[in-house]
């Protein structure tokens, strides 16, 4: 468990080579799930009303080490939420994945056994699936259309809707998971061409894999935490993640070519379970609603200064930092774009269309 008070959570933030993420893939290991179900016993054994006046302890479920910077948004909520209460409602937050991996944690959340989840986009979208077209490759113009979206009608109709309230979840807010680039061990990248053949790393996701083979490349699904061998001794040749982790996890030592082409754009999310809602009063539930989105504004700072302190730590190593231009971009994103309407049988078609008008 990790409980901070906010002095300590500010000079945390001043760390910022410590404001790392990881792949949006847990470790969690068997036993982290049962002290998961534990808590969930105690939760519902335990649990009393904000309403009635008594003190009200949640669990907050974080798959971020300590120090991350999403980890130092999340403990500023906890705490922000303890103070405007008055001490009504005490977060307990818990990093690492102590309380076990995102979706179990996610489907203890509907039960009310978890109270609040910090998971990322590919793992609520095994809950609700709209959330896929929020993560399409090189469908967003830049930073500000993707904050538009999420921040607008389109990412909070997805966050706050019906189907969120159908699975017993309700979103409190987003936080920035960094653009993911291609990196690899062989040549500076400029053209979707410089990527034919080559032996690409990416997550288990459909949506990835189809994004790679768009770009001529052939895609391996690789454990995580094997991407540093695997880049090191051939199996693979290149892969992809934010420029954070690209130097948190010293890929660049065995692959020193990074091309900043922003292909996904990809969001955390905070997710609260309604059953625990309902136990808690308007009053509460509002500072809730409004600390939870005023950390989102929070954490998007720790990281775009995370983003450009990575950035120069690497062009003073021996590492290749591609910008592509405008035309080579559009290169990428006209390799991939029939996926936005052919995936999931143009699933998505409508959303689809709205996130690209968002950014026109």
């Amino acid at each position: 468990m990790k409980k901070r008070n906010l002095v300590m959570v500010l000079a945390a933030a001043l760390t910022l080579t410590a404001c790392s993420g990881n792949d949006g893939e847990t470790q969690a290991a068997a036993d982290q799930n049962t002290a998961a179900n534990d808590v969930a016993e105690e939760s519902a054994e335990t649990g009393t009303s904000a309403a009635s006046g008594e003190t009200i302890t949640l669990r907050l479920s974080n798959n971020q080490p300590d120090g991350n910077c999403t980890t130092i948004a999340v403990e500023w909520f906890a705490d922000q939420v303890r103070e405007r209460t008055d001490g009504r409602i005490n977060i307990e937050v818990y990093n690492n994945g102590t309380l076990g991996d995102a979706v179990s944690c996610m489907e203890q959340a509907q039960y009310g056994g978890m109270d609040i989840v910090k998971a990322d986009l590919s793992t609520i979208s095994n809950f609700v699936d709209d959330y896929n077209a929020l993560m399409m490759p090189y469908i967003y113009n830049d930073t500000e259309h993707f904050w538009e979206v999420h921040g607008g009608d389109i990412g909070m109709g997805i966050l706050r809707g019906e189907e969120m309230k159908e699975k017993k979840l309700y979103g409190l807010t987003y936080y920035d998971g960094g653009t993911r680039c291609f990196y690899n061990t062989k040549k500076e990248i400029r053209h979707p061409s410089d990527m034919e053949g080559m032996l690409v790393r990416v997550q288990e996701s459909e949506l990835m894999m189809s994004m790679v083979e768009a770009l001529g490349a052939q895609a391996v699904a690789t454990a995580y935490s094997e991407v540093y061998s695997a880049l090191q001794t051939g199996v693979v040749e290149a892969a992809e993640n934010s420029i954070v982790n690209y130097l948190d996890q010293s890929h660049y030592e065995v692959a020193p070519y990074f091309v900043e082409d922003h292909h996904t754009r990809s969001a955390d999310i905070l997710v609260m379970s309604e059953i625990t809602r309902e136990k808690l009063s308007e009053e509460d539930l509002k500072i809730i609603d409004d600390t939870a989105l005023e950390s989102w504004e929070y954490q998007k700072e720790l990281w775009a200064e995370a983003e450009e302190t990575s950035r120069q730590k690497l062009l003073e190593s021996n590492v290749t930092i591609t910008e592509l231009t405008a035309e080579e971009l559009a290169e990428f994103q006209d390799a991939c774009k029939s996926i936005w309407y052919d995936y999931a049988d143009g699933k998505y078609t409508d959303l689809v269309d709205q996130i690209v008008a968002a950014g026109q």
